[in-house]
C-alpha cells in the first residue's frame, strides 16, 4: 500500500495548537475521503514563512524546497494572518502543482474551530489529489466549513494557484471574531502584571476607606456597571495609545482591512483587561469577607447587610483600582502587548523575509 504524508506547517501559538490537533484526525479522515487505497501519515512542524514586499506568502514558490527538505508529499501551511485576494477576505489558497494550499485560520471564525481546520484540509488535499478542473470547489469548502458563503477565484495568466475568498459582510464579522481568537486576549495578562499591582493596591485601600462603604452602599448596580465600563474602556485606550497599537494605514483595494486591524486590537485589550478586571474583583471580595467583620460594616452603613453589600463594596473598589491601574501603569519595555495587533506581526515576517533563505 502506498504511504503519503502531508506536512502541516504552523505559525507559532494557536495554529500550532490547530494543526497538533488536525494532526491527530487527518489520518484517519483522508482515507475516507481519497479512499483506503493509500494510507497516509501526517507530520507537523513550527515554522513561520515570511511576507514579501507586496505582502505575500510565498508558500506556493517555496513549497518545492520544503517537500524535498522534510520528504513531504503535500505541504499545508496555517497562519494566523488575515489575507484577502482582491479585496476580498481570503479563507485558502492552493496550488496542484506545488501540491500545497494555505488556510488563513481567522477565517474559519470561533466555533469548532479544530473540526473545521481538519475537514478543510481533508477537502484540499483531496481536491490537490484528484487533480480536479475546479479544484477545490466551493461546495467542498462550504460543506467543511458549515453555512458559510464562499467563492472560487480561478487561476489567473495561466498561473496555478486558485483562491477561496469569503464575500460579503457576515464573513466579515466572521473574520474579526477569528482575529479576536488568534490574538488570544488571555496570554496578555502577564503584560498586566505591574496594572494589576497598582490597580490592587489602590483597590485594597478602598476595601478599607469607611467612605468607599457608604458609596459602594449608595450606587445602583445600574451605575456601578457604567464605572465598570469606563474604567476599563480607560485602561484599555490607555494601553492602545501609549503602546502606538493603532494601525493608521489605509488601502484603497482592501478598505476592511486597517478596521478590521483596529476592531481586533481594540476587542483583544478590551477582554484582556476585562479578565483582568474580574480577577481583581474576586480579590478584593475574598478581602473584604476576611477583613471586614459583618457587625462593624452593619453600623457603619446604618442597615443589615448580606453577601450583596461585600459585593457591591468589592465592585466599586476594583474600578477605583483599575482606574489607578491605567493612570499608573508604564509598558514602554513590553513586546506582549504589541504583539496583539496584526500589522505588528506583519511587520515582523517582512523583516523575516530577509534572513529565511539563510
Amino acid at each position: 500500500m502506498q504511504t503519503l504524508t502531508v506536512g502541516v506547517l504552523a505559525d507559532p501559538g494557536l495554529p500550532e495548537k490547530v494543526a497538533r490537533r488536525v494532526a491527530e484526525d487527518l489520518p484517519r479522515a483522508l482515507p475516507e475521503h481519497t479512499g483506503s487505497a493509500v494510507s497516509w501519515e501526517v507530520e507537523v512542524s513550527r515554522e513561520t514563512l515570511p511576507l514579501t514586499a507586496d505582502g505575500d506568502i510565498p508558500l506556493l514558490d517555496k513549497a518545492g524546497e520544503l517537500r524535498d527538505e522534510y520528504d513531504w508529499d503535500y505541504v499545508v501551511y496555517l497562519t494566523d494572518l488575515p489575507r484577502s485576494h482582491d479585496g476580498d477576505p481570503l479563507l485558502c489558497e492552493v496550488g496542484a502543482a506545488a501540491a500545497a494550499a494555505l488556510i488563513s485560520l481567522p477565517g474559519l471564525g470561533a466555533d469548532h474551530f479544530s473540526r473545521k481546520a481538519c475537514r478543510l484540509v481533508v477537502a484540499l488535499v483531496g481536491a490537490i489529489r484528484s487533480g480536479a478542473e475546479d479544484y477545490p470547489s466551493p461546495a467542498a469548502v462550504r460543506e467543511a466549513l458549515g453555512r458559510t458563503a464562499v467563492r472560487r477565484v480561478s487561476p489567473t495568466g495561466g498561473g496555478d494557484a486558485s483562491y477561496i475568498v469569503l464575500p460579503g459582510r457576515m464573513n466579515q464579522l466572521r473574520l474579526l471574531i477569528g482575529m479576536v481568537l488568534n490574538n488570544r486576549p488571555g496570554r496578555l495578562l502577564p503584560a498586566l502584571a505591574s496594572c494589576v499591582a497598582a490597580a490592587a493596591a489602590t483597590g485594597a485601600f478602598g476595601i478599607f476607606y469607611a467612605s468607599i462603604w457608604s458609596m459602594s452602599d449608595a450606587l445602583s448596580p445600574l451605575r456601578l456597571t457604567t464605572v465598570s465600563v469606563v474604567v476599563t474602556g480607560a485602561l484599555s485606550g490607555w494601553l492602545i495609545f501609549h503602546n502606538r497599537l493603532w494601525n493608521r494605514s489605509r488601502d484603497a483595494d482592501e478598505p476592511w482591512r486597517a478596521g478590521s486591524d483596529n476592531a481586533s486590537t481594540v476587542i483583544t485589550v478590551w477582554l484582556s483587561v476585562a479578565l483582568m478586571y474580574v480577577l481583581l474583583w474576586s480579590m478584593l471580595f475574598l478581602v473584604g469577607l476576611a477583613v471586614i467583620e459583618a457587625g462593624y460594616l452593619e453600623s457603619q452603613l446604618g442597615h443589615p447587610v448580606n453577601l450583596f453589600d461585600y459585593v457591591h463594596l468589592s465592585w466599586l473598589a476594583a474600578s477605583l483600582g483599575t482606574l489607578a491601574g491605567a493612570l499608573g501603569s508604564n509598558f514602554d519595555s513590553d513586546e506582549a502587548i504589541r504583539e496583539a495587533t496584526y500589522s505588528r506581526r506583519e511587520h515582523q515576517r517582512r523583516q523575516l523575509a530577509d534572513t529565511y533563505d539563510d
